[in-house]
């Protein structure tokens, strides 16, 4: 069999590197609080209004602007991890297929078009996740296809907004956009598509065909003006201390590049691209619309062979810590101790248990319809993170934090942090340690640890478990990061040895 042409060769090699971020994992935990409101709509036959997941925010108003993503998501999610991997998937195609269409209308030669593919890729990666956020990327793409190609009706618009609206908020990006269309073009003294403004007011009337009317433009406003923002990454400004988003810098650059060069003759498409450039550098959630605007310039404007070695070594260097063949990767849910609440759930249901911010949702999933966490990610927790910052910084305020929220339960994360203290032994001699930070800060006659690993750690209150499940589950001598207090009290013969095996055995089994 002959090789490959160079060209051929070369295809085959960009679209290798779109494969790869298809084939990523699912790594989002937002994923499963959007199940659980999909499972609630099912149930229901409407539209959440009030919040139903949680026991901290039961009843408080919810503008849930993605419950059409919800709605369609569940059926996936009911085929379990593979499913939901089977969504992301979709998702990516979706969003990319109007960007090919876009290097198709500009008569794109095929290999102008693989390398928009690999382009696509590198700057999709930071968001290449079950994401609504990718339905509203392939909405504008679309949208911003249909108008450099000159194309508008109010028709077009009115169906796409009532559609959108109801999925994900980046409509509001794209009812931006026509304004901003026009304004380019008559800068640049171009022509803009005949029905512009008419398919803009179809747009604007279909936005409002949303469960909540206008307010669902609060939303955005609680958004923008959310202090939690520059604290989480997903929302956070761009950074290059993000591996993910090493691809997405290099096509940065070189997009603004292509942009720069093209703002005469093709002005629309060289001002978004500028534009979201600026936006995504300001807020990573706006790479994922950056492509519609940046690849089309950029695929027929760079050396393929250049382009493709520079996405392979940032690609090989930033999904080193991708766990390939797993369609969920568990590193964002404590999949393993919600194992345990679960198989542990007569003892758990009438405890207000704490949760991690981000396992809140994976959680509430597992539990069902009846369950309640304490969050779950959503915006309306968002103040928790704050609080929870708060109380890890001694014992008094994680004792205020406890008290404040009526907590019997913590599923906590595993910090890392030791803290010194000095054991005073019963002939008077003093020693140093190094201890856990839960040591200090969640006293043993008050929590009792009752499952542990890695990710995460579980601590009930004593006095609202029954005894003889506690005796059963209780770590008392077994525990993270403790080893050096387990060495001194085994030296001493405080540390009965049939017990502490037993503790290891149990642990080491996973959970009872």
């Amino acid at each position: 069999m002959s090789a490959l042409p160079k060209g051929g060769a070369l295809r085959a090699w960009a679209y290798a590197l779109a494969l790869i971020v298809f084939c990523l994992p699912v790594l989002s935990p937002d994923a499963w609080w959007h199940l659980s409101a999909g499972r609630w709509i099912w149930a229901h036959r409407a539209v959440p209004l009030a919040d139903a997941f949680s026991f901290t925010r039961a009843g408080a108003p919810w503008i849930d602007f993605e419950w059409g993503f919800q709605l369609l998501l569940y059926p996936f999610g009911l085929l379990g991890d593979w499913g939901l991997w089977a969504a992301k998937a979709l998702l990516l195609a979706l969003a990319f297929l109007p960007i090919d269409g876009l290097l198709r209308d500009r008569k794109a030669s095929p290999l102008e078009r693989a390398l928009g593919a690999a382009l696509w890729a590198a700057a999709i990666l930071p968001k290449a996740d079950l994401r609504a956020d990718l339905i509203s990327a392939a909405l504008f793409a679309w949208q911003l296809r249909r108008l450099a190609a000159g194309r508008a009706s109010f028709l077009a618009g009115f169906i796409a907004f009532a559609c959108w609206v109801n999925l994900h908020a980046g409509f509001a990006l794209g009812l931006a956009l026509y304004p901003a269309w026009a304004l380019v073009q008559a800068a640049a003294h171009k022509e803009r598509p005949a029905g512009l403004w008419a398919e803009a007011c179809g747009a604007a009337l279909g936005s409002l065909l949303n469960p909540y009317g206008v307010s669902l433009y609060a939303v955005f406003v609680t958004h923008a003006l959310d202090p939690v923002r520059a604290g989480v990454t997903e929302w956070g400004p761009f950074s290059l201390l993000y591996p993910f988003q090493w691809a997405l810098a290099a096509a940065l650059a070189a997009g603004a590049w292509a942009a720069w060069r093209a703002r005469r003759r093709e002005p629309g498409l060289a001002a978004a691209a500028l534009a979201l450039t600026a936006a995504t550098l300001y807020s990573a959630r706006f790479n994922v619309y950056w492509p519609a605007a940046a690849v089309p310039l950029l695929a027929c404007a760079i050396p393929a062979e250049a382009a493709l070695a520079v996405i392979t070594v940032l690609f090989a260097a930033s999904l080193r810590v991708v766990e390939w063949g797993r369609p969920y990767q568990d590193i964002f849910v404590a999949r393993r101790a919600a194992d345990f609440v679960v198989s542990q759930r007569g003892v758990f249901d009438p405890l207000r248990s704490f949760n991690t911010y981000e396992w809140g949702g994976y959680l509430g999933w597992r539990l069902g319809p009846e369950g309640r966490v304490y969050g779950d990610g959503r915006y309306l927790f968002h103040g928790q993170l704050a609080e929870l910052r708060e109380a890890l910084t001694g014992d008094a305020p994680m004792a205020a934090f406890v008290e404040r929220n009526r907590l019997d339960a913590l599923l906590i994360r595993n910090y890392p942090e030791r803290l010194s203290g000095v054991r005073v032994y019963p002939d008077g001699s003093r020693r140093e340690l190094a201890r856990p930070w839960y040591v200090t800060y969640l006293p043993r006659d008050r929590w009792a640890l009752v499952w542990w690993d890695r990710q995460a750690l579980i601590f009930v209150d004593r006095a609202k478990v029954p005894a003889a499940w506690l005796a059963a589950h209780e770590y008392r001598w077994w525990r993270p990061g403790d080893g050096e207090a387990l060495s001194d009290a085994r030296a001493r013969g405080e540390a009965p040895a049939a017990a502490v095996d037993a503790e290891k055995a149990r642990h080491d089994s996973g959970y009872p």
